[in-house]
């Protein structure tokens, strides 16, 4: 495999919330809070064979060359000596190139990101995707935007996420010949979201909140969530409050991991009278989300309030919805 004649790149991801109530693990809407890198590698190329294990590489070619801001600085910290999300799936990402799995010699990277993390608003996601699309413009010279959401869907197994990462808006991910394939769906431009954010992370991971979801659902419970799906696509389409409210009625996943959010229908209580449409939890949580139209802060701070009313710290954002998806370019 050889590598493009481009050496250095600034890519820039979004943050994206996964469900929207009955949705589950089939939609997600981008936001603009991103995850911003510039990357810059060696011509000079390594073969990954060469090394016991692909962490000698991170730990050679990458560890002491990697800067950290934003939410992602603290981080770092508290797991340092931890590959970060984006080398690991540049790797990966190189791994499915193959067959000789080149990589630079040096890879350096400035990476900050604005997207509170563990708080299912898609930060691993957004890392996953940059990881690929260095990657492809490492091997390509160009990021397909196709590609990349194939390489993030493969290596972090979330497509939801990945595809509002990658294509930004409103994105359904089907099925068709065995592969997941994003499609965007219509949203009503006068749609607005606005989150809460817990300062305290969860303690369980996304893949550890599964366990918590029954492994099947009876008959009045398939067809009720059927139902609310399509009535949450009809609203989010045509904007209609009634609509949005119902659609929002899943019964899958957020009754089983509502306990776990102090407060929880004290969130939902406050957001509906400060205005909202509807209200969810963000992914699998800890973050809340509501849409509705016209300023959405006045519901966001409301649902900060309710959070700090039950002992939990928190922040309310109102970001626009993200229509861009990756950027890439190239940096002289």
């Amino acid at each position: 495999m050889t590598s493009s004649s481009v050496n250095k790149v600034r890519i820039s991801v979004p943050a994206s919330s996964a469900n929207l109530g009955p949705g589950f693990d089939v939609l997600a809407l981008a936001l603009n809070v991103r995850l911003e890198a510039t990357a810059e590698w060696s011509k000079e190329q390594v073969n990954l064979k060469d090394y016991d294990d692909p962490l000698d590489w991170w730990r050679k070619a990458v560890e002491p060359n990697c800067n950290y801001g934003g939410t992602l600085l603290d981080f770092s910290i508290e797991h340092s000596g931890e590959p970060n999300l984006l080398a690991t799936a540049f790797v990966k990402a190189i791994l499915r190139g193959g067959p000789e799995y080149h990589l630079p010699r040096e890879l350096k990277a400035k990476i900050k990101s604005d997207i509170p993390i563990a708080q299912g608003m898609g930060s691993s996601a957004a890392a996953t995707v940059a990881g690929a699309a260095l990657a492809e413009m490492w091997r390509k010279g160009t990021a397909v935007k196709d590609d990349v959401f194939a390489d993030a869907n493969e290596i972090e197994g979330h497509p939801d996420n990945a595809a509002a990462a990658t294509y930004g808006g409103l994105q359904a991910v089907l099925e068709m010949d065995g592969e997941a394939r994003a499609t965007p769906l219509k949203m009503h431009e006068d749609l607005r979201v606005a989150l809460a954010v817990p300062n305290q992370t969860l303690k369980e991971s996304t893949g550890a909140t599964r366990i918590w979801l029954p492994e099947k659902l009876n008959r009045k419970e398939a067809v009720s969530n059927q139902r609310a799906l399509l009535t949450l696509l009809y609203g989010l389409k045509t904007g209609q409050k009634n609509a949005i409210a119902a659609g929002f009625d899943d019964r899958l996943h957020v009754p089983h991991r509502k306990a776990m959010i102090a407060g929880f229908d004290d969130i939902v209580t406050a957001a509906i009278e400060a205005g909202a449409y509807g209200v969810t939890i963000s992914g699998a949580g800890g973050a809340m989300i509501a849409l509705g139209r016209g300023d959405m802060k006045p519901v966001a701070d409301a649902m900060k309030e309710a959070y700090e009313r039950h002992g939990m710290e928190a922040q309310a954002l109102a970001p626009e919805i993200d229509k861009r998806g990756l950027i890439v370019e190239e940096v002289s």
